[in-house]
């Protein structure tokens, strides 16, 4: 796994960075004293970012920074030399911050850029510009920023690129473009993807004092005369993705349950209706589970509710485990619904019976406290959703009702006498 190197003699300020990094940072690191044990690591270690300081007893002019640099490893200095002309000469030379310690804020302004770095590994940016130098040196700062770049000559190209790569998470793009221009590219794409689902920068030469206005008002996140200087665009970048990003987390802060952190109802009926119109058009099968703890009263009378409410966070752990790529969520209380696409009933039979099974044989430790329960499951599906999604719910229910009924800990399908005689169709 790749890994983080901190460059820094100070002892007292390795304790403070360390402790910030052990609280915050999303990523394994190391530190190097100086000069010398920092070639040694790198020799022997495979590090994607490093953060260093510029002044060390066996390199007092900054030459960590050049040879890890040199080493083909992006690189942030994190100094107490507040010096402009260093500063510019540094980020000159190519490295992707220059961070004043002056504080423990620093530190953690210095922490939080290396998570959005860490980030940045898993998005793709696509570059759309008819100017391959313009295009390539683009490339280069976006790589120095560890995004996955993708190069685009006109915005035709950029159209069929975004179509073909969905997981491309942010567009830079030049105005002047044959084919299709940058804000003809951004109206196109702004039919389908949102500001807040994906980011556009606009960049442009051109003397045309309107055009920042005009590619905002058409969708664009953000715009950029060039040539830029390189730690504006920088920034512009990261705060672009960093705002989606916020979006999205709150957004499935909304759609989570606050204590089993499982999806709430809410995003499960908005799930559920998309996938019941996609099953009708598909002519495919899809199937609810509604589950029930059972007797969870007595647990919360017996043990407590801190317990039950653990065994409530444990369970959504293992529905997790069992459920994956599954739209599972909590219903309400102690009652879970679980959303199943296509696959065939003597297949969810099994899958549920070893759920159930798995239930009745784990035991929650809370507390010094070891508490069993299990699980009753009412099962309803339909077949090219010929019925409701609300009426494939209620059957559920009655299910799961059935399955009270005749004891607990079991699973039951709706009209089981039908399923019984035709259980493996």
């Amino acid at each position: 796994m790749a890994k983080l190197l901190i460059v820094e003699d100070s002892f007292l300020i390795r304790k403070v960075i360390k402790h910030v990094a052990t609280e915050r940072l999303n990523c394994e690191f190391e530190f190097a004293e100086n000069f010398a044990q920092a070639k040694e690591m790198i020799a022997s270690n495979d590090y994607f970012l490093a953060l260093c300081d510029l002044h060390l007893p066996d390199a007092p002019n900054g030459e960590v920074v050049e040879y890890v640099l040199a080493q083909g490893i992006s690189t942030i200095v994190l100094t107490a030399s507040l010096n402009e002309d260093l500063r510019s000469h540094m980020l000159t030379m190519g490295v992707l911050d220059y961070i004043y310690k002056e504080n423990r804020d620093s530190y953690i302004t210095a922490v939080n850029l290396v998570n959005q770095l860490i980030r940045n590994r898993d998005i793709s940016v696509l570059v759309a510009d008819d100017s391959k130098t313009l295009r390539s040196y683009i490339s280069a700062q976006l790589k120095k920023l560890l995004y996955k770049v993708i190069e685009a000559k006109d915005g035709e190209e950029a159209l069929l690129t975004l179509e073909d790569n969905k997981d491309i998470g942010l567009l830079i793009t030049d105005y002047n473009m044959p084919k299709v221009n940058g804000i003809e590219l951004i109206r196109r794409i702004r039919q389908k993807r949102s500001r807040e689902d994906f980011p556009i920068i606009g960049l442009s030469s051109s003397s045309d004092l309107t055009l920042s206005a005009r590619f905002i008002k058409h969708g664009a996140n953000d715009f950029l005369m060039t040539p830029f200087i390189q730690e504006e665009f920088q920034w512009r970048i990261l705060t672009a993705v960093e705002q989606v990003q916020m979006v999205a987390k709150i957004r499935d802060a909304a759609n989570r349950d606050y204590l089993t952190n499982l999806y709430n109802r809410r995003y499960f009926f908005n799930e559920a209706n998309t996938a019941h119109r996609n099953a009708i058009v598909d002519d495919t099968r899809l199937t609810v589970c509604l589950l029930d703890i059972d007797l969870f009263k007595n647990i919360n009378d017996t043990f407590g509710h801190d317990v039950g409410d653990q065994v409530l966070i444990e369970l959504a752990v293992k529905l997790n485990f069992w459920f994956v790529n599954m739209t599972v969520a909590r219903y309400g209380g102690e009652e879970f619904i679980i959303l199943i696409p296509h696959l065939e009933r003597r297949n969810i039979r099994k899958l549920m019976e070893s759920f159930r099974q798995d239930i009745e044989e784990f035991i929650f430790n809370q507390r010094n406290t070891h508490v069993q329960c299990t699980v009753s499951v009412g099962i309803s599906d339909a077949l090219h959703a010929d019925v409701s999604l609300q009426e494939m719910i209620n059957n559920a229910d009655i299910a799961l009702y059935e399955a009270k009924k005749r004891g607990r800990n079991q699973v039951i399908w709706h009209a089981e006498r039908v399923l019984v005689e035709d259980a493996d169709r």
